[in-house]
C-alpha cells in the first residue's frame, strides 16, 4: 500500500512556483520557538502556505500539537505531525543536492501534487508529466522524463529509500551554456516555464550531460536505498542491545562493525576480523566462513579450533545445503547424536547464508558450543540472529563495494570524457591533456611529492584546459597568430575552466591548477599576475609541462621546436617564465620526458587514474 502523504505545498503555490524566504521563515521561526501554544495564534503570518514545510525543518525544539496561524484569507494549521515525509527524506535529500549540486522538489504521483517546493528551483508544469512520473515510481528506475536542449527534467523514485512509494524528486537541468532568451525559448515552452524566468535561472548554471546525470541518478538512488538499509539495520541492532544490555552484551560487536565498515576495505580482510570479533561474542570452539562461488563452497576462512580439516568442512556445507537452503539452521546434541548423522566430532553447528540478491557469497558457521562438554551448552535463536545480522551487514558492504566500483568507473570516465571534450574542441592539440598529467606526475616524483598530490597533480593535468570548451572555435583553431583581442579571448579559459569545475566537489583540489598554470614567476602571467610562490607549486609544475608539450608538438602554423631550442627558452626561461627549481627538476628528468612525448613505454607511460582516491 502507498502510504498517505501530508499536503505542505497548495496547488496553487505549486503553479506560482512561491520559493521561500530564507530570511523570513527563519525571523518567523524564531519567534515560533519563543511562543508559547496560547500565544502562537497571535503570530505574525508567513507569506504563503507552501513555506510551511522549510518552516517545521527549521523550527529545532518541539512545537506544540497543533499551532493554528493566519495566512493569508484563511488559517494555516501546523501539526507536529505534518511533514513525517519530509522528515524522513530531508537526509537523502541533503545527499542528492551534495551529488548533484541543485536542489529536488518532491512530487507525489497519485495527487499530483507538490509535496516539496525547493527553493531556487525551477518551476515547471508538472501536471502534463504526471504519467510519466507516475510511471518513474512504479519501475522504480531514474529517469530523463524531458530532453529539450538546453534543459532537461530528471526523475528520481524514492522508492525504497522512504515507505512512501508514489513520490518521486524531480529536478531541471542546464545541458548547455545559455546566454540568450532564443536559447531557451523552445525548451522553456515544452516545461510550461517563463522563458525570462527560465533565462534568469539557467544563465550561471553549469551544463551537465544528460547521458551523465542519468547514470548519477542510478548510483545515488541504489546508494541511497542501501543506506537506508543499514540505518534500519544499525536500528534493530541498538533496539536489541537496549533490550538484552545486561544479559546479551555480545550485541555490541553489531555497533562495532558498523563503525569499522569502510567501502575500500579489503573483503578477505573484513571477514577475517567478523571471524575474531564472533569469536568474542559467541561462545564457539571455531567460526568459519565458507566462501562460495556459483552457489556452491570451495574455501574456508576459520578463527579458533576447527574439528575438521577444510575439505570436510566444505562436504559438511555441501551436504546441508539441499536441507537449508537460503536460511539459517541450527543442530544441537537432538539432531548431532542421531545414528545419521555422520560427523561425529561436530557437537552443535549454526550456519547461515551470506546473500546477494539471489546468490549466496558465503557462510558463516559456528562450530561446537564452548559448553556443551558437560552437555548444557547448544546454539539458539540469539546465536543465529547475530549470525544473520553479521551476515546481512557483509551482504550489504559487498553492494556498497560494487557501488562504490562503479563510482569510481564513473568519476575516471567523466574525467576522460572531459578530457576528450578538449581533444575534440581543439583537433591540434590532441592527446595534448593527457601527456601534459604523465609529465607533470614525473616532475611530481622527481620532486618527492606524496601520492595524494601526485593524484592531484595527474587530474589536474588532464582538465588543466578544460575552460577551453568556452573559447570560440575560429581563435582556438585559427591556422596562424592570433590577434591581440584574440589572444586576449584565449587568455580567459582558465577561469572558464574553474566555473565548469567548480561545482564538482571532488575537483576542488585542481581548481587552482585550472587557474593558475598560465602565471609566471615574474608575474607577468595571468590570470592574476602571481609572482614567484604565490602561485601554488602544483599549477607552477603543470606550466613547465605545459609549455613543454606546446613547444614540442605540431602546430598548424609552425613545426614542433627540436629539443636543444626548448632547452635554450627552458634556461633562459628559469626564474622569470618559470619556478627555476622546477626547470632543474625538469633536465633531471629530461630523457624521461622525451619517452611521454614519443609515447614509448617506460617510467612516464601512460598512468591510471585511481578513482578511489577521489571518492572514498
Amino acid at each position: 500500500m502507498r502510504g498517505e502523504i501530508p499536503r505542505e505545498v497548495t496547488p496553487t503555490a505549486r503553479a506560482v512556483g512561491v520559493i521561500p524566504c530564507p530570511d523570513y521563515i527563519e525571523l518567523w521561526c524564531n519567534v515560533v520557538r519563543q511562543a508559547s501554544a496560547r500565544a502562537l495564534r497571535d503570530l505574525p503570518a508567513p507569506p504563503a502556505p507552501s513555506l510551511m514545510p522549510a518552516l517545521s525543518s527549521l523550527i529545532a525544539t518541539e512545537p506544540p500539537e497543533e499551532a493554528t496561524v493566519a495566512c493569508g484569507s484563511a488559517p494555516a494549521v501546523l501539526h507536529h505531525s505534518a511533514t513525517p515525509a519530509i522528515r524522513e527524506l530531508r537526509p537523502s535529500l541533503h545527499q542528492m543536492e551534495e551529488a548533484f549540486g541543485q536542489p529536488f522538489s518532491i512530487i507525489d504521483t497519485e495527487s499530483g501534487e507538490t509535496v516539496y517546493a525547493a527553493g531556487g528551483s525551477l518551476p515547471v508544469d508538472i501536471d502534463q508529466r504526471l504519467a510519466l512520473l507516475d510511471e518513474v515510481a512504479r519501475r522504480a528506475r531514474p529517469e530523463i522524463v524531458e530532453d529539450e536542449a538546453p534543459l532537461c527534467l530528471l526523475a528520481i523514485p524514492l522508492a525504497g529509500v522512504v515507505d512512501y512509494a508514489q513520490l518521486v524528486a524531480v529536478a531541471t537541468f542546464v545541458t548547455m551554456p545559455v546566454a540568450e532568451e532564443a536559447d531557451i525559448a523552445s525548451a522553456a515552452r515544452v516545461l510550461g516555464v517563463d522563458a525570462g524566468r527560465a533565462l534568469r535561472w539557467a544563465r550561471d548554471r553549469r551544463p551537465h550531460c544528460p547521458q551523465i546525470l542519468l547514470r548519477l541518478a542510478e548510483a545515488t538512488h541504489e546508494r541511497l536505498a542501501q543506506r537506508r538499509t543499514i540505518a534500519r539495520l544499525s536500528a534493530e541492532a541498538s533496539e536489541a542491545v537496549a533490550h538484552a544490555r545486561d544479559t546479551y552484551v555480545e550485541l555490541d560487536l553489531l555497533h562495532c562493525m558498523m563503525r569499522r565498515l569502510h567501502v575500500a576495505d579489503s573483503e578477505a580482510e573484513l571477514w577475517q576480523e567478523t571471524l575474531r570479533s564472533l569469536g568474542e561474542a559467541i561462545p564457539a570452539e571455531a567460526l568459519a566462513l565458507v566462501a562460495a562461488s556459483d552457489g556452491e563452497p570451495v574455501d574456508v576462512m576459520v578463527h579458533g579450533h576447527n574439528p575438521l580439516t577444510d575439505g570436510k568442512l566444505i562436504e559438511l556445507i555441501r551436504d546441508l545445503q539441499p536441507r537449508k537452503g537460503h536460511h539459517a539452521l541450527a543442530l544441537n546434541r537432538r539432531e548431532t547424536s542421531l545414528a545419521t548423522w555422520r560427523t561425529p566430532v561436530v557437537r552443535e553447528l549454526a550456519s547461515v547464508p551470506v546473500v546477494n540478491g539471489d546468490t549466496i557469497m558465503a557462510w558463516l558457521v559456528a562450530i561446537n558450543h564452548r559448553g556443551s562438554a558437560d552437555g548444557l551448552g547448544e546454539f539458539g535463536t540469539v546465536e543465529v540472529q547475530l549470525l544473520e545480522s553479521i551476515a546481512s551487514i557483509l551482504s550489504i558492504h559487498a553492494s556498497n563495494s560494487r557501488l562504490f566500483r562503479s563510482q569510481a568507473e564513473l568519476f575516471g570516465s567523466s574525467v576522460h570524457a572531459l578530457t576528450s571534450a578538449i581533444d575534440a574542441k581543439d583537433r591540434y592539440t590532441s592527446g595534448h591533456s593527457d601527456r601534459v598529467a604523465r609529465l607533470s606526475v614525473r616532475l611530481a616524483e622527481h620532486m618527492g611529492m606524496s601520492q595524494r598530490e601526485i593524484n592531484t597533480l595527474y587530474v589536474g593535468g588532464l582538465l588543466h584546459d578544460i575552460g577551453k570548451i568556452g573559447i570560440d572555435d575560429q581563435v582556438l583553431n585559427k591556422p596562424g597568430r592570433l590577434t591581440s583581442d584574440e589572444f586576449e579571448h584565449i587568455k580567459l579559459h582558465p577561469q572558464f575552466g574553474c566555473q565548469i569545475l567548480k561545482g564538482i566537489s571532488q575537483l576542488e583540489k585542481v581548481l587552482p591548477i585550472v587557474m593558475h598554470h598560465h602565471e609566471a614567476w615574474n608575474g607577468g602571467g595571468y590570470p592574476h599576475n602571481l609572482k614567484g610562490s604565490d602561485t601554488p607549486l602544483a599549477a607552477r609544475i603543470v606550466a613547465v609541462a605545459d609549455a613543454f608539450d606546446a613547444m614540442t608538438s605540431d602546430r598548424p602554423y609552425r613545426p614542433g621546436m627540436p629539443l636543444h631550442k626548448v632547452d635554450e627558452i627552458f634556461l633562459d626561461g628559469a626564474g622569470s617564465q618559470w619556478d627555476p627549481d622546477i626547470i632543474d627538476a625538469f633536465f633531471a628528468v629530461r630523457d624521461d620526458f622525451m619517452q611521454c612525448v614519443e609515447g614509448s613505454a617506460g617510467t612516464c607511460s601512460d598512468l591510471p587514474l585511481d578513482p578511489a582516491a577521489w571518492i572514498a
